[in-house]
Formats: structure tokens, sequence, C-alpha cells
């Protein structure tokens, strides 16, 4: 697929973004007994061999999960949050300050994944009702890592069948602290064409 989008294509994904952000924002407020607001989500599509340029430092540390989305769409995706901001959030559910948490407690590793779950289903099911496709999402899995090794990861796991990311940046805020989250979409190559071919959109440049 051309990584260069029709303004149609990209206003498709911006809408994703933006129904997906809002459920997320509501659902975590829901989940963590406290108000959450979040931005206008950033979204574009980057092709797999480019994806290190949304990092800025590959040597930071990130807590990341990943799942697997599968049904009508495949693919994978990876949701990444800085060790304090991981911390936050998980302590929050648990009724602990971040300070206090450890991150081999098994109680901070499920906390850390329902968030996860939370967040990627909210957006996977803003983008399955628009399509009227069917997708469900899978146990996630958490690791810690430098960005470096974790794109090292993604290259090895992903590049036999996606050439490119959905990219969508957006940052919640939970008691006035902005948490910073790196969502990483990888649709199989064919499941992105059938994204735009149900709206009848075609695979145009800019």
């Amino acid at each position: 697929m051309d990584e260069r989008l029709s303004l149609v294509q990209l206003d498709l994904l911006k809408e994703v973004g933006t129904i997906g952000g809002g459920r997320a924002a509501t659902a975590l407020a829901d989940l963590l007994g406290e108000e959450v607001s979040i931005s206008v989500p950033q979204v574009s599509i980057i092709p797999l061999e480019n994806i290190s340029s949304i990092f800025t430092n590959i040597e930071k540390t990130f807590f990341v999960t990943d799942l697997d989305i599968k049904g009508d769409l495949l693919g994978r995706i990876f949701l990444m949050f800085s060790p304090e901001h991981a911390k936050f959030l998980a302590g929050n559910l648990m009724h602990k300050d971040k300070d206090e948490i450890d991150p081999e407690d098994e109680m901070f590793q499920s906390s850390l994944k329902e968030i996860t779950n939370i967040l990627s289903g909210s957006y996977i099911s803003a983008l399955a009702e628009l399509t009227n496709l069917n997708m469900i999402c899978g146990v996630p899995s958490l690791a810690v890592d430098m960005v470096g090794a974790i794109l090292d990861f993604i290259f090895i796991q992903i590049a036999q069948y996606s050439d490119n990311v959905l990219y969508i940046k957006t940052d919640l805020k939970v008691r006035e602290l902005n948490i910073e989250g790196v969502f990483l979409f990888f649709p199989h190559s064919e499941s992105l064409r059938k994204i735009f071919e149900v709206f009848g959109i075609k695979e145009t440049s800019l």
C-alpha cells in the first residue's frame, strides 16, 4: 500500500482515533473513579521502516503491552507508557501511590493489562462500528524495555505481514497529570485495504 494517503483516508483514520479516544477516556474514568480528559489525537499511517522517527530517544524505557487482533481484520496492537505513567495509572487502580509500586508485582501487571484492554478495546470497537467488521482483541502480554529493543522486536514480529503502522498519539489527563501514550496498530496489509474498501475508498495518494 502506498504510504501516502488521500485526505478522505486520513479523515477516516482520524475519526477512528477521535471516537476511540473519547470512549477510552470515559471507560478509563469509570475504571479509575477519576475524571479523565483526552486530547484530540494525532493519527497517521507510517511505513514500518520509518517507525523509529516517532521516538526522540531510542534508549528511553517503556512498559509495552501487545495483543493480537482477530476476526474480519487481522493485526497487532502495541500500547506503550513510560514507567512513571504506567505506575501512576496502575497505582490509581490499585489505590496505591506510584512510588509504592513494584513493577514485578503481579497485581501491578494485571492492572496495567486491564487498562490496556480498555484503551485498545475502545479504539478497536470504534473501528469495528465504523466499518461494520468483526474484530476481537486477544489477551495482552506485558514487557518493559528500551525503545531500540522494542523496535527490533516489532520488526521481527511484524514485517512478515504488515508494511505500515497506524500511529495514534494522544494525551490523557488524570488528576492534572498529562499521560502520554503511544498506540501502534499494525494491520495486516490486506486488512488495511479492506478498511478503506468498506467505504469505497481506493488507494489514491495525495
